[in-house]
């Protein structure tokens, strides 16, 4: 990136005043300290640029939120962090970010004004309370720094970017699924005939045709050898579970907390699980799940795209992709689920 300045008017404006002010003294006065004023503002000022254009790249910016998801209604602390490699001078700058939830598609802009001293200091440092579950990211937009003058500014780069996962509370749902989703078939009826109730799935080495999200990394890093989880026919018919988003996001935290808590009892009870819900574009997304770490990952990659949806929408085209299928809409409220035939 080039190095450029930007003269500011009303900087300049601003020194212009103070010298004339000063000149008019020393023209009054004819004072030997006015002299050496009017000598210094003047010699002054390239300093204070040439200072800031050869030193601009020893700044750095760069946002920080924590490392693990956390929960609704918890505070989110947000640092930003200024680094200036420099050993003896420092800046004045401004700082513009957005801090946006994407699942809800709230959106603040801030900006502040903070002083990049040698070192790395903590321009930024406050708490920031998500009343929705989602994807919440500090956008660094702008972060220009100032000649000590104030006459002129540059843009530096940030860093990056940070973002962390709300994740939504694990509702509660009764052992017997019948009892907490409206319509549930009983044991009997979801019970696979002529199969046993065998594991999700079982491990074995890589051949060539496998598909790359079938491979098991972890045991692939552990044993040098590239393996893959296949699934085995379930003891359980597999259960369609649909995520019908709407626009309200007080609502969709609730259907949120439900899925998560729904998966898991579906999960707990043997049931290989089709999830559906609406994704980029109007498309209807499907990922099959058997264990607790798909759920807690496809619940994420939900709340990282805009939850505001057409509950009909999402209906209409599970029902489209998939006809005669029955499928659980999961719902809030004493039912976490309703079963559609």
């Amino acid at each position: 990136m080039k190095k450029k300045l930007k003269f500011r008017t009303w900087g300049i404006l601003r020194y212009a005043l103070l010298f004339l002010a000063v000149f008019g003294l020393w023209w009054f006065f004819r004072g030997y300290e006015l002299t050496i004023m009017l000598i210094l503002m003047i010699v002054f000022v390239p300093i204070s640029i040439g200072i800031l254009y050869f030193r601009r790249d020893a700044l750095q910016v760069q946002a920080s939120l924590p490392a693990l998801g956390i929960g609704r209604e918890h505070s989110v602390p947000v640092s930003i962090r200024v680094k200036n490699a420099g050993r003896y001078f420092g800046f004045a700058a401004d700082v513009t970010y957005v801090v946006r939830n994407v699942f809800t598609e709230y959106e603040e802009k801030k900006k502040e004004r903070v002083w990049a001293a040698p070192g790395t200091s903590i321009a930024v440092d406050q708490e920031l309370l998500s009343h929705h579950v989602g994807r919440v990211e500090v956008n660094l937009t702008e972060f220009v720094a100032w000649d000590w003058l104030g006459i002129c500014s540059t843009e530096i780069p940030a860093r990056k970017d940070a973002w962390v996962v709300v994740a939504p509370e694990i509702s509660p749902v009764e052992e017997d699924l019948t009892t907490c989703v409206e319509d549930f078939p009983d044991e009997n009826e979801t019970k696979k005939h002529g199969t046993d109730v065998n594991p999700d799935f079982e491990i074995r080495e890589y051949v060539p045709g496998d598909e790359l999200k079938s491979i098991h990394w972890k045991l692939t890093a552990k044993t040098g050898r590239t393996m893959v989880r296949e699934r085995l026919s379930s003891g359980r018919d597999k259960i369609n579970v649909l995520l019908a988003l709407t626009e309200d996001p007080a609502e969709n935290d609730a259907l949120m907390s439900s899925l998560h808590g729904l998966g898991l009892r579906l999960l707990d009870k043997g049931y290989p699980i089709r999830l559906c819900w609406m994704g980029y574009g109007g498309r209807l997304e499907a990922r099959y799940l058997a264990e607790e770490g798909e759920l807690a990952s496809i619940i994420d990659e939900i709340l990282s795209i805009s939850g505001k949806k057409n509950p009909g929408q999402v209906r209409n085209a599970m029902e489209a992709e998939y006809p005669g299928e029955a499928y659980v809409v999961v719902k809030h409220g004493k039912f976490k689920g309703e079963y559609v035939r």
